[in-house]
């Protein structure tokens, strides 16, 4: 009895464990199952998180880099007509409003058929928001052409297809270097503007190495001595110490005659005669009757209008100081600076100074067939002070001089001074025989 009861308990307990058993597989299998589920959902999560960032990625570059050239110039300001003249250089100015880093910029001009006839690379780098420039030399036919800019993000070098000749200058621009071809591929056209080329100036007068004779020979001479020039277009074309400020004594006479006739640009009878008086004979009392009608305020203010930069206005008129610079300048500017209905009468009177007072500058220019619009001045005994300044006028050239010279040993010293540096700015040299002819 006892040996069938044992059996039975024995056989429940095994049976029961192998249903913990089997329980517990079937815990595992669900636990691998819910793990390996995870894992899937995790990995589908990941994917789709990259996918969208990579569709983010290629739309933003596509907002970016535009698929056609058409879309290109909203990254670029717009450019502005160049004028400029053939031989010379133009100023290539751009900023660039948007792009992802430095881009390369290359310049491609294009004639009125459309055919490329010059390139340069502006810049190799070139950063996004600056306002940047670039000087291109300018070497095409006159007349009327189309310049583009154009971007390239990789910076890659333009394709081959150089234009002989065609190097250019380098711009202002990071990176900037010159590339000779014509059909780059440097992205799309990003802007393009008019690029206006004009026909050459004539040779500026004096030419340089006339100038540069008057400095040497101008420095071996005893006094204190200064001259500067404006050749005939307009520029400063040097000169020796143009900045030393002398007393211009009755050179300041043609300040006054500009102060008169802008305050009334057509006098009377009495009043022109005056003025007369005061430049072409150089009479003090006439430039004081006029001084008392102008003041020191109406010479200041013609200072102030032609830019005189070392003007020094004295109590009265004849002791203002100023130098060369400044008078060439002034000289330079004259007739703009008289009013239109008296410009007529200052010609008349600059070009009408008596004989005896025609030595210097007009006694080099008149025999060279140059007209001489003029006025001295001289102070001292035996006239150690002597300063000049004039325009000189010769078919359409024009172009105006100052000599100023002080501590001259005698007058006639001063008179060769004053014709031999003008001399040599007009080509001839300053010999015994030909200083010796004082008057114009």
């Amino acid at each position: 009895m006892m040996a069938g009861v044992t059996d039975r308990r024995t056989i429940y307990r095994a049976e029961a464990r192998r249903r913990q058993r089997r329980a517990r597989l079937v815990l595992l299998l669900a636990l691998v199952i819910v793990l390996a589920a995870a894992a899937i959902a995790g990995v589908l999560l990941l994917g789709g998180a990259g996918g969208d960032r990579a569709a983010a990625e290629v739309a933003g570059s596509a907002a970016t880099f535009p698929a056609s050239p058409s879309a290109a110039p909203t990254l670029l300001d717009e450019l502005a007509v160049i004028e400029v003249r053939q031989g010379e250089k133009a100023t290539v100015r751009y900023r660039i409003v948007e792009a992802p880093g430095p881009v390369a910029v290359t310049l491609l001009v294009t004639d009125a058929t459309g055919a490329p006839v010059k390139t340069r690379r502006l810049a190799g780098a070139a950063e996004p928001a600056k306002r940047l420039e670039a000087v291109v030399y300018i070497d095409l036919e006159p007349g009327s052409y189309t310049y583009e800019l154009r971007l390239d993000e990789g910076g890659s070098p333009a394709a081959s297809g150089a234009i002989p000749g065609d190097h250019g200058t380098g711009g202002s621009a990071a990176g900037a270097r010159t590339s000779d071809s014509v059909n780059g591929s440097a992205g799309g056209a990003a802007a393009s503007a008019e690029l206006r080329v004009l026909p050459p100036l004539p040779p500026a007068f004096p030419e340089a190495k006339a100038v540069a004779a008057a400095e040497a020979w101008i420095a071996g001479r005893d006094g204190d001595v200064a001259f500067a020039v404006v050749d005939t277009r307009g520029r400063a074309a040097g000169g020796c110490r143009p900045h030393r400020p002398f007393q211009l004594a009755s050179l300041a006479k043609a300040i006054l005659l500009v102060a008169a006739l802008r305050k009334d640009p057509t006098p009377d009878a009495a009043t022109a005669a005056t003025l007369a008086r005061m430049i072409t004979e150089s009479d003090n009392d006439a430039a004081h009757a006029v001084f008392a009608r102008v003041g020191a305020a109406g010479m200041r203010a013609v200072a102030e209008t032609a830019g005189l930069e070392d003007y020094v206005q004295g109590e009265g008129w004849v002791d203002t100081r100023d130098s060369a610079a400044d008078q060439a300048t002034l000289f330079w500017r004259f007739e703009e600076l008289v009013p239109a209905r008296g410009r007529r009468l200052a010609r008349e009177l600059l070009a009408g100074v008596v004989p005896i007072q025609r030595w210097g500058i007009p006694a080099a220019a008149g025999p060279e067939g140059w007209r001489s619009f003029f006025k001295a001045g001289w102070l001292g005994k035996d006239n150690k002070l002597m300063v000049q300044a004039a325009w000189l006028e010769k078919g359409k050239k024009r172009w105006a001089l100052a000599v100023m010279s002080d501590e001259n040993p005698t007058r006639s010293y001063g008179w060769d001074t004053q014709k031999g540096l003008t001399g040599l700015l007009l080509g001839r040299e300053p010999t015994p025989a030909y200083l010796s002819v004082v008057l114009e």
